[in-house]
Order: C-alpha cells, then structure tokens, then sequence
C-alpha cells in the first residue's frame, strides 16, 4: 500500500464536501446492545436440521428437514431456512454467512463486551458446517435443498412438513455456478479468520474449502441455475469479494490482479461498477469489495466508489418523509441496513463524521425513530410487528384464513421488510414485502447495529491492565522508539499500516521493533490498553491519514505509560 495512495483518502474529504449530514427523523435514544442480542437470537427461527433444538433460545422449534440429501446419498441436513419459507437457497445463505462472519470479525471487541460472541460463533458455525457438508469433494458443490414453488404451497410449521426434499442444483465441471461459488468461498475464508484461533483444525478445512470454491468459480466461468426466486445478475462481484478475503489471509498480490480483472466488466446494465447505485446485498457485493479494498489497499479507485455510493444513497437517493434511505419496496429496510454497514466500515477508515451520522439515523429509523413510532424489529421495543410472514412462528394454517391471525409465537429480532415510501406499514402477513423476514435482512443489520454500538457510548470496551515492566539493569542500551513506528526506521507512515495488518492477521508473529532486544516500547500498543489488536490498526490509519496527529499515549524509555 502507497503512503500517497492512502493519504488520498483524506485528501478527498478535506478538499470536497460530498456528504451533508443527516437528519434523523427523532433524537431518540436506543438499546443498540439489547438489539444487536435480539438480531443475533433470531437466527434459531431458521434453523434447520435434526440439531435445530439445540442451542435455540426458541423452545417453539425442534428438529425438522431430517433427511436432507438422502435422495443423492449425502447428508446435507443443518443450515437454514431461507425466510418465511423453508428452503435452502445457496445464494442467500453464502451472503448471510460471509456478512456475519465480517461484522464478527471487524467488531469483535462489540460483540464481547455485550456478551454475544458465543452465540454469533455457533450461528455461524451451523452456517458453515452446513456448507462444507455441501461441498464433498474439490470439484462439487450443492447449492440448493428444497423446491420453492412446491415449498411455497404449504404454510405450516418446517417440523411438521410431509415429505423428502429434492436436491435441484449442483455446480460442477458441467455446471458452472461463480457467483454462488465465489460468496460461499468467502463466507468460508472469513470463517477461518474468525475460528482459527479457537479450533485451528477447522478453521483451515473451511479455508482450504474456500480456495476450492474459488478455484472452480473462476476457472468454470458462468451464473448458477436458479432462475425463479433469486435470480442473479452477476458473479464479477462475488468471485471480487471472495479474492479480496483470500487476498486479506495470504497477502497474495495475485488476487488483486484477478480483481482488476473482474471489476473491468460492465455491470448487467452497462455500467461501471465503481459507479453504483446499489447497495451490498445477496445479488451485489460491488460495495463490500469496494470497502474491504480500500481498507486493505487504499487505492483511489476504491476510494472514488465508494464516495460515489455514499454520495448517492446520502444526497441522491429517495427517502421517506421520516428519512429512511429507500431504494426498493421489497425489503427496504435490509438494503438501509447494509448500506449504514458500509458507511459505518468507512467512518472508520476516514473519520468521517456526516457517515456515522447517516448510519445511526437508518438504525435509529428501523429502532422506532419514525413517524409511526414503531419498531421494525420484533420484540424490541413496546410498538412492533405482530403478523410477521413466518410459517414456524405464525403456529397457524392456510385453513379459514387462520395465518392472518397475530403469529402464536414470537418471532424475537427479526427485521420485517418495512414501510412504503409514505413510511406506512400494514401490518399483514400476506403483504410479504413488507412483513416477512430473511435471513439476509438481518445479516448487515447484525454488522450496523455492532458499529453504531461501538461508538454510541452506551458501553465501554473492558481493556485489561497494561504492564509496567520495571526498569532493570541491561548490558544493552536502551533505544528510542516512537509509537506506532513498527519497524523501527523512524517515521510513522503506511509501511507501518502494512506491517500492522500482517500481524492482526496472523500473516508475522511479531512487528519488527519486537525483534530488537534494546526497544522496550511497546510501539503496537497505540492505546495502551496492553494488547495489539483492531483497534489500535484504527488509530494508526487515522494517525497516517493526519486526522489524529497524537496517539493517546506516551511510553518512557522502559516502556512505562507516562500520560
């Protein structure tokens, strides 16, 4: 990474004035931390699989879907639900995997100090066991359980429902399927930085799996063959998304050039996809490679895309008169969601405050701060949904209308689709737009509310004690180091960045000064909070990018805290 390539970062915010700042609609006050537990909660709803009971905060579920793969000799059981259906739709479930597993990994520090990361390590690892068991050898990999429209004609809880399930798609040499290859590839890598210090052994099976998957993206070009109920419109992105994960483990410049590759087609509508409109979401991940490379390289190419995005959805886009961002009526509140994800990756790269603003009013929108006061979260809060489109919690049947009664059970966390452009909402099971839930609406909402949390200060991050090593007699004299000069050459600048993201992701075991017997300042330690880890990568990039110009600590020659 370029120092000035990196210092175009602030650059571009000093000199223009892309964003205005946002107003939200109320200034309410929210329970981030109480949301984001609710969020993670909801996930059990879907589980499929003889082992759904287990580890499910809801006791209305059990196991369910026993003998899925029977039919091709394959256990394929686990997973889950797609939404208020019970299929298994490969491009959703890789989406939802790999955004989960990216807010737990960038908020991490969050989702400990809120008591939640247990749960999010066993939501995932349902999702990932899942989608190893769906790829049995190098060169094969199952992307769908289930039928939609025969799903589709029962309505009913998943424990209950008759019959075997068919397996419709495979990709193989035959069969090209990139896009749901490459965004499972990169759930999978993702997974391997989030576990592989808890179970090594796992972590690389789902590695090694990942960079099978993007072999066979790659080298067998062409759209997986659901054509029905999620239609994709391109793969440039996903094998984009999973090469910048593989490219964030290896470090390997190889993958940067495929991406320059693939992020040179046009979009299905003619467009550059550096200038889009769109949002992350299971059929686009332009923005999510956008964000993660500029973070990883600090190119302007990436920088320019996603000023243009956020310029759009901040300035451009349509809004309700409460100020929810609204870019499509089916689900409006997933693609607001994903976007205050992006906004808020970005605040933390450029400092940016007009983008923590714009995000926090989005959550703070879907939280209750609208013009019907209501949640769109279910069992947050006193006012929300009670009709959500979800077989398994509405308890009811198609029988004399009954499934449009108020659902028996309460479906805790789930994000509904969410209002009109008017902010109306009807609070009916039948109009699904609006009322039904997935398990991607919830994926980016999961990463935002962990992002508006980390910086709403509601919570303070415990930080262990720092140790202050005495001064002892050495026979080697003690050498200047300042903070956050990393390999010890006497400045403080992007070399350091790099060197400082190839120790977080376990690329070295230690940064140069470490190496040095007569540095005894603990030049990683940015905050002195006595560890090296994401946050202290925070404050060197802004230290780099000249929005800090003090780190906030001092450390004397033995490596004491001075201030």
């Amino acid at each position: 990474m370029k120092k000035t390539a990196v210092l175009l970062i602030i650059f571009t915010f000093l000199m223009t004035s892309l964003f205005a700042t946002s107003n939200s609609s109320a200034a309410a006050s929210h329970d981030y931390a109480t949301a984001l537990r609710y969020s993670i909660q909801f996930y059990d709803a879907n589980k499929c699989g003889p082992d759904a009971s287990i580890d499910n905060v809801f006791d209305w579920r059990g196991a369910c879907h026993t003998s899925d793969g029977s039919e091709i000799g394959l256990d394929l059981n686990g997973g889950y639900h797609d939404a208020g259906d019970h299929v298994k739709f490969g491009l959703p479930q890789a989406y939802t995997a790999a955004v989960l597993g990216w807010s737990l990994y960038e908020y991490k520090d969050v989702f400990d100090s809120t008591g939640n990361t247990a749960k999010m390590l066993s939501t995932l690892k349902y999702f990932t066991d899942y989608l190893l068991k769906c790829h049995p050898d190098p060169d094969t990999f199952y992307y769908q359980v289930g039928d939609g429209q025969e799903d589709h004609t029962y309505w009913g809880a998943p424990e209950t429902q008759p019959g075997s399930r068919p397996i419709p798609y495979v990709a193989n040499a035959s069969n090209p399927a990139s896009d749901v290859c490459g965004l499972t590839s990169a759930a999978l890598t993702i997974m391997y930085l989030n576990y592989k210090d808890i179970d090594s052994s796992y972590a690389n099976k789902c590695l090694q799996a990942a960079k099978e998957l993007y072999t066979m993206a790659k080298t067998n070009l062409g759209y997986y063959d659901e054509n029905a109920f999620y239609i994709s419109h391109s793969y440039w992105d996903d094998l984009s998304f999973a090469a910048a994960w593989l490219y964030a483990v290896e470090n390997d410049a190889n993958y940067l050039k495929e991406i320059d590759n693939y992020l040179s087609y046009k979009t299905l509508w003619g467009d550059s996809p550096f200038q889009n409109k769109w949002t992350m979401c299971w059929d686009d991940m332009y923005m999510a490679v956008f964000c993660k490379l500029a973070e990883l390289t600090g190119e302007q190419k990436y920088i320019d895309a996603m000023n243009f995005n956020l310029d759009y959805w901040m300035n451009s886009l349509a809004k309700t008169p409460g100020g929810l961002r609204y870019l499509d009526n089916w689900g409006a509140l997933r693609y607001a969601s994903a976007e205050a994800f992006i906004a808020m990756r970005y605040y933390e790269l450029t400092g940016n405050e007009s983008l923590k603003s714009f995000a926090k009013s989005q959550i703070d929108y879907i939280l209750g701060s609208n013009p019907l006061n209501m949640s769109y979260v279910i069992g947050y809060g006193s006012n929300y949904p009670k009709c959500p489109h979800h077989r398994a919690a509405n308890g009811y049947t198609y029988a004399n209308g009954d499934n449009a009664k108020p659902a028996k059970n309460l479906l805790l966390g789930a994000l509904v689709g969410g209002p009109n452009l008017s902010d109306g909402f009807t609070d009916d099971v039948n109009l699904y737009q609006h009322t039904e839930v997935a398990i991607d609406y919830n994926a980016a909402f999961v990463g935002a509310l962990a992002a508006v949390e980390k910086f709403s200060g509601n919570i303070i991050i415990p930080t262990p004690s720092p140790t202050k090593p005495s001064p002892s007699p050495t026979s080697m004299p003690l050498v200047w180091c300042d903070v956050g000069d990393l390999n010890a050459d006497g400045s403080v600048n992007s070399t350091d960045i790099t060197y400082m993201k190839r120790y977080l992701l376990r690329i070295i075991n230690r940064l140069p000064y470490q190496n040095k017997e007569e540095i005894r300042i603990p030049a990683g330690d940015l905050n002195g909070d006595g560890s090296i880890n994401s946050s202290d990568m925070t404050l060197l990039k802004r230290y780099v990018l000249r929005i800090i110009d003090q780190f906030p600590v001092k450390y004397d020659i033995y490596g004491n805290i001075i201030n």
